[in-house]
């Protein structure tokens, strides 16, 4: 039987960390089902306020051992990032909770300079949680299969 965990207070807690209190309204916000704008200096834990979003309410973890890896939800963040440049830096700190948490997702870039054989693989699976730029995202939009792929 899977169950909902409180993914942020598992993670800074044992980072021995403390969570900014506007991060613990988006994350009660999330949780209500409201949607939002969240306006931030750069460095002030906008990614982990909105990540630890999207974990706490669309995560599950098993409470029991697998002997296999659980397989990784279908799209379920789409993460649009103003630059490429900062694509891969987003996901690796996207990246750093799953882990520890134990949480099977998958974390993936489609951006310009994403080669033709991810893209490809993109194409037949889409990670849990893509990061992507306005530009890629307005060509993704642009295939005949995009309700279908980016339904979740």
């Amino acid at each position: 039987m899977a169950k909902s965990r409180n993914f942020a207070k598992d993670w800074f807690t044992a980072k021995n960390w403390n969570p900014f209190a506007f991060q613990k309204q988006v994350w009660k916000a999330v949780k209500e089902g409201q949607s939002g704008l969240l306006h931030a200096s750069t460095g002030a834990g906008k990614t982990y306020a909105l990540w630890f979003a999207a974990l706490n309410r669309f995560a599950i973890t098993e409470t029991t051992p697998r002997k296999r890896k659980a397989p990784a939800e279908p799209l379920t963040v789409l993460w649009i990032t103003p630059m490429r440049a900062l694509a891969a830096d987003t996901a690796r700190a996207l990246e750093a909770p799953l882990e520890s948490l134990n949480i099977p997702w998958t974390v993936g870039l489609r951006t310009g300079d994403t080669s033709s054989s991810e893209r490809a693989r993109q194409s037949r699976r889409l990670p849990t949680t893509l990061i992507t730029t306005p530009e890629s995202l307005t060509l993704m939009l642009a295939r005949a299969d995009s309700q279908t792929s980016l339904s979740h």
